[in-house]
């Protein structure tokens, strides 16, 4: 256990200690990074890709689809549940360099998602949910290069999102309503691992 713990030490301390003559400002692979974990890039697959020494466009697309099944029992009728979920988004950041390894930036993204819902429950009652949301996240970030092909971002973002869509629920007869919302986040703090290659 002492010899992982060392090793452990010894690895990170010399990412931190050797300076790095030239960090590849390319196109990065990235992901959400918790501890050990990867996660998903903006709930999806994405990457980053610098255009100048300056300037760095980000994209994702993320998605779901799901399905489950209530079978028949003896007081109830069997029942289904569908979900389809598509976001897709692009972003820009705007860095300034404060040392080599490092670089603050300020961070502005759009993305648009298409969401789908059904339930069919007792009763063959059925209600259809299909929206599309439009996102604006604001904020701030910092990166850092361990080394010259990866590099850890910490990046704070505020959030605008608008919803519109219609829900329908039907039985014998069925009825659609207009859906639409808003809202306003606060708060949305998140590391990130990219690889430049």
């Amino acid at each position: 256990m002492k010899k992982l713990i060392c090793f452990s030490l010894l690895f990170v301390l010399s990412i931190f200690v050797f300076p790095q003559d030239k960090n590849y400002k390319t196109t990065a692979l990235s992901f959400s990074f918790n501890g050990f974990n990867l996660g998903s890039y903006y709930g999806g697959f994405g990457g980053r890709h610098w255009i100048s020494e300056s300037t760095v466009l980000n994209a994702s697309v993320g998605g779901l689809i799901s399905e489950r099944e209530y079978e028949e029992t003896e007081n109830l009728d069997n029942g289904m549940e569908k979900n389809k979920y598509l976001n897709i988004g692009i972003g820009m950041e705007n860095h300034l360099t404060v040392e080599d390894n490092l670089s603050p930036y300020f961070s502005s993204r759009l993305s648009f998602g298409i969401s789908e819902q059904y339930f069919r429950s007792y009763n063959s009652m059925e209600q259809i949910y299909k929206t599309y949301s439009y996102n604006l996240d604001i904020g701030l970030g910092v990166e850092y290069w361990l080394i010259n092909r990866i590099s850890l971002s910490g990046q704070h973002l505020f959030n605008l999102r608008y919803e519109t869509g219609q829900r329908t629920i039907g039985g014998y007869e069925s009825e659609t309503q207009d859906v639409k919302g808003f809202g306003v986040g606060f708060g949305t703090t998140s590391i990130m691992l990219s690889i430049y290659f």
